[in-house]
């Protein structure tokens, strides 16, 4: 199954903020690109990824439960959002 999820563009700049966790889960925040913590935004956090995807709350969820469930890695998900405007097909 695959979600069509809006690419970011220089006239939205939101992105999702994913990060990995020290206990292999994911969680994720949508923000203002110019919002990104420059240091982690989550206490127990392993590695953060700026994703410049707008997916819906339903969408969003999809996407933490394919990450969660190793059906989809950062490195994938990273690369769909790199796109450029438009929307990214992510299979979760």
């Amino acid at each position: 199954m695959t979600i069509t999820v809006k690419n970011t563009t220089a006239d939205t700049t939101r992105v999702t903020l994913f990060g990995e966790l020290r206990d292999g889960s994911f969680d994720a925040k949508i923000m203002a690109e110019t919002d990104v913590p420059y240091m982690r935004c989550w206490d127990d956090e392993v590695e953060q990824r700026i994703v410049y995807i707008q997916p819906e709350p339903a969408q969003l969820k999809a996407i933490l439960a394919a990450l969660n469930d190793r059906r989809l890695s950062l490195e994938q998900l990273q690369a769909f959002g790199s796109v450029g405007g438009g929307t990214s097909e992510i299979p979760v």
